[in-house]
Formats: C-alpha cells, structure tokens, sequence
C-alpha cells in the first residue's frame, strides 16, 4: 500500500497541496502582493525542495497567446512533510514597473509551483487586479480630461521586453482621429511614452485606408506629473496634436 501511495503521488494524486492565499489580489504597481502560503501533506512522506512565487501574464504573438512569466523568486526553503501535517508560510513580493495593468483584454496571475522531490507539481494560481502606478493614473486622469476613454488593451512582446499597449477612444467629432495608444515605461524622474496617434484619413489618402498611424516618444518628466492631471493634460494634446 506505501508503495501505491508513493507512485500516485509520483503523479499529483494524493501528493502535497500547495495554496497561496493572497490577502490583497489588488494592488498597485510599486507595491507588494501579501498572503500566505498554505501546504497540507497527502498520503505519504514528501521532501519539499522549494516554493516558488511569481508573477505571470500573457500576450500575443501571431494567432497565439503565449504565457510569460514576469517574475519568479523562491519564497520557502527545503522542508520534510508529513502525511497529512499543514504548513503555513507568508509572502511579500513586489509588484515591479513594467507589470501590465489589469484592463479588458490582459490579464496578470500569482503563479505558485513547488519543486517536490520525485512527484508532480501541484502549482496554484491566484488572478491578480494590477492597478496604476500613482504616476500613471495621473496620466489617465489627464486624458480623462480631454474627453479620452479607456477602451482596451494588449500586451506585446516589443524590443526584447514585454510591454503593454492601452488604448483611449477621443470624445466624439473632436480631434478628427480614431484613437490614440500609449506604451508607457516607468522610468527614474517620470515615464517614458511611446505615444501613437490613429488618424482618419482623408482626400486622396480614404481612397486607399481609412486610417493613418504616427507615433512619437515622449518623457513626462517627474515635475509635470507632480503638478497634477490639469499640467499632463496640456502637454498630451500637445504631443497628440503635434502627431495630428
């Protein structure tokens, strides 16, 4: 019968289980993700080697969605597990910039796996809400105040990182452009931009598409973010227009 329990834990059945229990599944880039985590034995006698946590997401290539992990540290150490006995270990790890947001089309998860000593891994998921960085909100409040709605967004693998691209539709009749697209990159002294604006077009150019794409980089230095939403947004309908 051990014999039996042992080759079926070999497989996940009647194995560990390993359960991270997050105490604030919101939180805002620059923080840190709490909880604790939650390890009850099985059926047999288990070395576990490690536990791991890290953040996950997802993005688009081609056709496909393929899962990226962000970050991955080891949180427990080595430990013997009886049949049975429940463990508890809390975590804190931080939310770094470059996290994408959680908005409709993206999604961030705590990933959990345990390296468990000739079985499987029970891994664990937990969804996570990503919230602005204080500096990025003020930059959403700033087109919030021109009329732009957050619409949607993707995340892109772009120049050998991950990066997400969030998308503003303009107030109706204004502008004269379908939408603008930002990537934004926190950086030492405020964020760096990557701003795209989609015109319609017109004349000649209707005949052949209906849009038109420019892009320009922009840093929003640390001293315009700090004066609030009313100073970032006249420097965006100024970066938009000048793309116009």
């Amino acid at each position: 019968m051990g014999f039996l329990k042992r080759m079926m834990a070999a497989v996940g059945v009647g194995g560990a289980r390993v359960d991270a229990q997050v105490q604030n599944p919101a939180v805002r880039i620059g923080e840190s993700v709490n909880g604790v985590i939650v390890v009850t034995g099985g059926g047999v006698d288990q070395r576990i080697e490690r536990i791991n946590l890290g953040l996950a997401t997802r993005y688009k290539h081609d056709d496909t969605y393929v899962h990226h992990q962000l970050s991955k540290v080891a949180v427990v150490p080595g430990f013997d597990l009886r049949p049975g006995e429940r463990r508890e270990f809390p975590f804190s790890i931080p939310v770094p910039a470059g996290t994408p947001l959680t908005l409709s089309g993206t999604s961030v998860w705590l990933a959990t796996d345990a390296d468990i000593a000739g079985a499987a891994d029970p891994g664990d998921q937990d969804t996570l809400q990503i919230l602005p960085s204080r500096e990025m909100e003020t930059l959403f409040m700033a087109a919030q105040q021109l009329g732009f709605q957050l619409s949607g967004s993707e995340v892109e693998y772009h120049h050998g990182r991950i990066a997400q691209e969030i998308s503003f539709r303009p107030p109706y009749g204004q502008y004269k452009i379908a939408e603008i697209e930002m990537m934004i990159f926190p950086q030492m002294g405020g964020l760096d931009v990557i701003l795209e604006v989609d015109r319609r077009a017109t004349g000649m150019a209707s005949i052949f598409t209906s849009e038109t794409e420019r892009k320009g980089n922009w840093h929003l230095s640390s001293q315009t973010l700090q004066a609030g939403p009313d100073a970032v947004a006249r420097e965006l309908e100024g970066r938009i227009r000048s793309l116009m």
